[in-house]
């Protein structure tokens, strides 16, 4: 699916059903506020001394966010080591501490996948592709097992894997079955968006076989991508109270669904995904479970907002 903020329509293809991840396990209890998922949002740091080259490497970890090492050499400037980066890619005296860290902080894949890429038809977006290629491993198990459990993740065939096929076309990327085709053209004009392939990502682990409301669908990709797999700092979306409606999809989607499991339900993504996997309706599963009309709770989410959140004429 398109991964711009809203506004940008893209080609939209059927995830297929050769998709093979099992149906959700059972929705646990869910906490009677939002407190489990303000705990998401907590943040870990410490501090290792490396007594080669008299370095201290920095960890630091915002909720489900990828862990990040910043690498302090006296005299050098300081280099910046993501969690979704090969460790290859390090300076070799930081491997071991780094890794040793990853594990501590869970950012050790559970589930190893993988990720082919495919440049024939656009040799020249072969770094961004190498990039990318990266991210995709770390993240894919993670949405599996946020969406679908500990028993999702653990039905990830051994063989699995993911393309990444690059071509020129207008539009931004789509996804059907477990290729992700994403346009050259695009990434020439926006180079740092890798996040879009994230949210084509999410379309693969979701899998669904029919989807009724696609703009719910396309809340829920954009929710895992901005709010979850980047900074939430750097996503604040502005709503414009008389124009935004909770089914202009994406950004917009995504930021009333942030709310929603920040103020009313953590497991709201699981349980959503549970009625897009059945194949039932969010508008009918909100006025059940929540005893109200989603239109309801968007009243709701609007009135929350802040002179910083919110966007008028």
């Amino acid at each position: 699916m398109g991964t711009n903020r809203g506004s940008r329509r893209v080609f939209y293809a059927l995830l297929s059903a050769f998709a093979v991840l099992a149906f959700s396990s059972a929705v646990g209890t869910f906490a009677d506020d939002a407190k489990a998922a303000k705990d998401s949002e907590s943040k870990q740091s410490f501090v290792v001394q490396v007594e080669e080259k008299n370095a201290e490497i920095e960890f630091v970890k915002i909720g489900e966010e990828p862990a990040v090492a910043t690498i302090r050499v006296p005299g050098e400037k300081d280099v910046v080591f993501d969690a979704y980066e090969p460790i290859e890619s390090a300076p070799e005296f930081a491997r071991k501490p780094i890794t040793e860290a990853w594990e501590k902080l869970g950012e050790i894949p559970k589930k190893k996948i993988k990720v082919e890429i495919d440049t024939t038809q656009a040799p020249d977006a072969e770094d961004w592709a190498k990039r990318v290629q990266s991210r995709v491993e770390y993240w894919y198990p993670k949405v599996v097992e946020m969406l679908d459990g500990e028993e999702g993740l653990n039905k990830i065939p051994d063989d699995f894997k993911i393309r990444l096929v690059f071509k020129p076309f207008n539009g931004v990327a789509y996804a059907a079955g477990r290729e992700i085709t994403v346009s050259s053209t695009y990434i020439k004009s926006r180079p740092n968006d890798y996040g879009l392939v994230i949210h084509e990502t999410t379309h693969v682990a979701q899998a669904y076989r029919r989807v009724r409301e696609t703009w719910a669908m396309e809340g829920m990709t954009d929710y895992i991508r901005y709010f979850v797999t980047e900074p939430r700092s750097k996503n604040t979306w502005r709503i414009d109270p008389k124009r935004s409606k909770y089914t202009d999809s994406y950004g917009v989607t995504a930021t009333f669904y942030d709310w929603i499991i920040r103020e009313k339900d953590p497991q709201f993504l699981h349980k959503i995904h549970n009625v897009f996997r059945s194949g039932q309706s969010v508008e009918t599963f909100c006025q059940n479970e929540y005893d109200k009309p989603m239109s309801a709770l968007w009243d709701e989410f609007v009135a929350s907002l802040t002179t910083q959140t919110k966007q008028e004429d």
